[in-house]
């Protein structure tokens, strides 16, 4: 088994799970610098998952990593791929895994309209525009 890389902070931790997220092919995945804007934690993740099945296949593969890792271990967990919304909570870090429709009725990209994008992919962060999200 292959031991992940250290995770130095939340923000590693969000890139982390956003990366186990697009290896289990969720869609529209997000990274979301929340500090300015939220009291309760640092960092969310925004993804879709097309079916129950892969989304409980994201959360064994994030669980996966973080106990292959140095990360913080997960906190909470609220509610369950049937219920087409799960939120993973880390402290710093909130991954929310859903289905195209309940993204689309809660729109959590316009709660969190104010805070930065990261571009999870590389490694040096870069602020994402408004736009390109």
């Amino acid at each position: 088994m292959t031991t992940e890389k250290k995770v130095k902070g939340f923000e590693d931790l969000g890139r982390l799970a956003a990366q186990a997220a697009d290896d289990k092919k969720a869609r529209d995945i997000r990274l979301l610098d929340v500090r300015p804007c939220s009291g309760v934690t640092d960092y969310v993740v925004l993804a879709t998952a097309d079916s129950s099945p892969q989304m409980g296949a994201i959360e064994d593969e994030l669980d996966r990593r973080v106990d292959d890792s140095d990360a913080p271990r997960r906190l909470h967990r609220q509610g369950s791929p049937k219920a087409d919304w799960l939120v993973l909570d880390f402290g710093g870090v909130m991954v929310h895994l859903m289905t195209e429709q309940v993204r689309q009725t809660y729109n959590l990209e316009e709660l969190w309209s104010l805070a930065p994008g990261l571009d999870w992919r590389e490694k040096k962060t870069r602020r994402v525009s408004k736009k390109s999200r």
